[in-house]
């Protein structure tokens, strides 16, 4: 009997029994890895193959850590063997699936004398639904459907060095776009104190990263709440338990196995008693923004919405006596709050005046968020953002 047993490494932990048998090889994770394996039948008792693993960490070229070069059976009548794209001839092959471009893999098909042959696919286990799996004769000008079909008849004729070899037989593996991943729909909610986030999606495999963002400034800029890696059940979900006073806009940012990024709509959600307005940042103003130590913070009348978007153009000193001329002290009461992007609470103090100082050197560098509450009626007065450097 020609048949030999498959040995190899095979990512450290996969010993000679688990390739010999049946069942799906597994990572020390114990997720499945996607596997081919191919065989080469001339009769009952005369056979030889392959398997061929893929591992977004591997290569194209011959690894002797993972790969298993081919080890020719003395006096074998048939033989076949992958090739690496350095030329290697190897027993089990791990490779990277494709992205954008497709994965050819040459085959070697040898023979002692001219016969029929058959090639046969014993297992295409846990390689994704979006890639397309075939076998390719160029000899015969023929191909196969792997995923559907698992057997190809063909001949080898000694006396035409073009029917066998290295150069007939190839399997590519391409993904069909078709299959990608597709966001079917998105909705937020506004639940009690928090806001539920849902969407269902199809095609996503165990392969897609999904990223919950928030926008408090009118969707001028998101910031990622959670990621959530899919599991192929088409239907997530995620509650914001710390939204903020104001209008929150809430997205699903999608990066699908290529790494291409989309996003879903935006949708808005008001929370507190008083929503906030559009132009609410204008209602103060934050300097110097960026800073790494001191900021200033202006607070304009809500009947000085005009008079605060001057503000913002002057100086701060200027800034400041022209609103603290507006709104003297003791008029009315502020309650001011530093979250970080995630909604907690960092700094809060309460200020009788239009104006108000702090010290964010202690802070992270990033983006922070201050937002502006009258006491009198417990309405939003604005709210805006600063970087600490």
């Amino acid at each position: 009997m020609a048949h030999r047993i498959l040995v190899s490494l095979f990512f450290v932990s996969i010993c000679l029994s688990t390739l010999a048998s049946g069942s799906p090889v597994k990572r020390n994770d114990s997720t499945p890895i996607p596997l081919l394996r191919l065989k080469l039948v001339m009769d009952a008792f005369n056979n030889d193959d392959i398997a061929i693993g893929f591992d977004a960490a591997a290569t194209t070229v011959y690894n002797n850590q993972l790969d298993s070069r081919y080890m020719e059976g003395i006096n074998a009548p048939e033989g076949l063997s992958s090739l690496s794209s350095d030329d290697i001839q190897l027993s089990v092959n791990i490779v990277p699936l494709p992205r954008q471009g497709p994965l050819v893999i040459r085959l070697d098909v040898e023979a002692a004398k001219s016969g029929a042959f058959t090639l046969e696919r014993t297992e295409l286990d846990s390689i994704p639904a979006i890639y397309d799996v075939w076998l390719i004769d160029q000899f015969a000008k023929d191909s196969l459907d792997l995923r559907t079909g698992n057997r190809y008849a063909f001949n080898i004729d000694k006396n035409n060095s073009t029917s066998f070899g290295n150069n007939r037989f190839r399997v590519i593996i391409r993904q069909n776009p078709a299959l990608g991943i597709h966001l079917l729909s998105f909705d937020a909610i506004k639940a009690t104190k928090t806001a539920q986030l849902t969407w269902k999606t199809e095609n996503e495999e165990t392969t897609t990263v999904f990223a919950a963002e928030r926008s408090i400034d009118e969707g001028a800029t998101f910031y990622m709440l959670d990621t959530l890696r899919s599991n192929g059940a088409g239907s997530y979900s995620y509650t914001d338990k710390t939204p903020l006073d104001g209008n929150d806009l809430y997205r699903i940012k999608i990066t699908d196995m290529n790494g291409t990024v989309s996003y879903s709509n935006a949708i808005t959600i008001g929370f507190g008693s008083t929503l906030a307005e559009p132009g609410a940042s204008d209602n103060i103003s934050i300097f110097p923004n960026p800073s790494n130590g001191i900021i200033n913070l202006s607070i304009a009348p809500k009947s000085t919405t005009g008079a605060a978007g001057s503000a913002q153009k002057q100086t701060s000193s200027t800034a400041k006596q022209n609103l603290a001329a507006i709104l003297p002290a003791g008029s009315a009461s502020y309650d001011i709050k530093i979250f970080n992007i995630n909604g907690s609470v960092l700094k809060e103090s309460t200020s009788a005046a239009a104006s108000w100082q702090t010290n964010v050197s202690t802070l992270l560098p990033g983006t922070y968020i201050i937002q502006v509450t009258n006491n009198s009626d417990n309405t939003l007065v604005g709210k805006s953002t600063f970087i600490k450097l």
